[in-house]
């Protein structure tokens, strides 16, 4: 039948949606810290200590949140019951809940509060915390309206607005209009002018139904409940309206909620989900990492958007992964080896809070603090849609550089059910293209690139392999 060549032209993501005979040669149903985002296949970077310091105490960690202040950001930790925020090259705990919670889960949202930059911090289980970057307090009074225990937090036209609250889980607050000596710590009314006034509605027709999560685009503000999402248009009480949204797909987790745009992505245990503004459903490509999600559970991912990739925890039996997805190439690629407690996104920087408790960036050095990349990349299992032929692989011819001297590929070429291990030299230069001579023959073939001992390489424009087929003769 003659000489073929099985190319790679260019390296995409993860892709488990269909047989792997039926995906493309530049996709991979197994692959681990990775990075393909020129088309090269190289071992992704990994992080590096941004905060030296631990986040005091052995409480566990809820969230990271970092708080943009006009004198610079703060980064905020919860652990236990405590608030930390790091200053003055020292983390400090801002705020003790009394007598302490249960669930501990909270969010958070920035807004001025008599023309100070503050941190609003809610919990579900207490009133609200005000954060103005020396101290913390209580958020509002009885007085004003505003002692609900509320814990989904969100900011639309200059009000803030809330729910969660556990002794009415389908009621939306929302504050006043500050300004004329109002402000977002009243939720009551205004005689003078309703326009202005705060207030509250039900949202939803049943108790079954509560809200599990808020968030705000330009335009509009998501309500997202236990089985249903709704929407809030207008820009006064006078004219709110709260409708129903077309959703297809489960619901996420309010830490999983992110923005982008003026759409959100949210990750659950079926795919990743978006809402375009108009409605909301799975992804096209939500499927592509359907296993990894079979396996793994999204109750209490943390996501976040740095530049043009999202960025997802996910429980995979007591581990941590890390989902991140190109939203410029639609590709999704898994991150291993290290925990993340919760995720932060600044300025085009990903933060996240380790298992060693410190503040770190995201993206940088080439461990994880330390600790080896262990990175692979499975090429497809193929038959190249002739199953009855013969294939007699000769050659691999690939190009490839490294950030370090004498870096190695490993290679294991699988044909039918042998599998044979290459363990090759990184060529000293981009134009050197480097011949692999390879043995072996069967019906089906596949490879495995990974790296040795957490060395650095990368694959350049692809990878080709040369092979004979022929007919059985006997």
């Amino acid at each position: 039948m003659g000489r073929k060549s099985y190319r790679i032209d260019e390296f995409f993501g993860i892709d488990q949606s269909k047989n792997e005979n039926a995906i493309a040669p530049g996709m991979s149903a197994d692959a681990c810290n990775m990075d393909t985002e020129d088309g090269s296949l190289a071992v992704a970077r990994g992080y590096v200590r941004h905060i030296e310091t631990p986040v005091p105490g052995m409480a566990a960690l809820h969230r990271l949140y970092v708080h943009q202040r006009r004198e610079g950001a703060q980064f905020i930790a919860v652990a236990g019951d405590v608030v930390y925020a790091y200053r003055d090259s020292a983390w400090s705990a801002v705020y003790t809940y009394e007598p302490g919670l249960t669930k501990h889960r909270f969010d958070f949202a920035e807004a001025q509060i008599n023309g100070t930059d503050c941190l609003i911090i809610g919990c579900g289980e207490a009133q609200l915390v005000k954060y103005d970057g020396a101290e913390a307090s209580l958020f509002g009074s009885e007085a004003q309206l505003s002692n609900a225990k509320v814990l989904y937090l969100a900011m639309y036209r200059n009000r803030l607005f809330s729910a969660g609250d556990p002794e009415h889980p389908n009621r939306l607050y929302w504050s006043e209009l500050p300004g004329s000596g109002r402000s977002i710590e009243d939720w009551g009314t205004v005689e003078a002018s309703p326009n202005v006034e705060g207030g509250h509605t039900e949202v939803g027709d049943t108790g079954g139904d509560p809200i599990i999560g808020l968030a705000a685009l330009s335009n509009q503000l998501l309500i997202f409940k236990q089985h249903s999402i709704f929407r809030l248009l207008g820009d006064r009480p006078g004219n709110y309206i709260v409708e129903a949204v077309e959703s297809r797909g489960e619901l996420p987790v309010h830490t999983a909620i992110v923005p982008s745009g003026d759409a959100l992505y949210y990750l659950t245990g079926g795919g990743l989900c978006c809402f375009n503004g108009v409605s909301a459903a799975p992804m096209p490509d939500a499927r592509r990492i359907r296993k990894v999600l079979a396996r793994a559970s999204a109750a209490d991912a943390r996501g976040a958007l740095c530049r043009d990739k999202l960025y997802f925890t996910i429980d995979e039996g007591g581990s941590c992964a890390l989902v991140e997805y190109d939203l410029i190439r639609c590709t999704y690629m898994l991150r291993r080896g290290f925990t993340a407690s919760d995720l932060s996104a600044r300025g085009g920087v990903l933060y996240l809070i380790d298992g060693a408790r410190r503040v770190c960036r995201f993206g940088e050095g080439a461990t994880y603090d330390g600790a080896p990349i262990a990175a692979w990349w499975q090429t497809p299992l193929t038959d190249l849609y002739d199953k009855g032929s013969v294939k007699s692989i000769r050659e691999l011819y690939l190009r490839g550089s490294s950030d370090l001297a004498d870096s190695v590929i490993l290679m294991d070429m699988t044909i039918d059910t042998h599998t044979a291990t290459h363990r090759m030299r990184v060529p000293e230069t981009r134009a050197t293209v480097l011949e692999v001579p390879l043995a072996g023959e069967g019906r089906t073939f596949s490879m495995r690139f990974y790296n040795e001992a957490g060395g650095r390489f990368a694959l350049e424009a692809g990878a080709e392999v040369l092979l004979d087929e022929r007919r059985r003769t006997e």
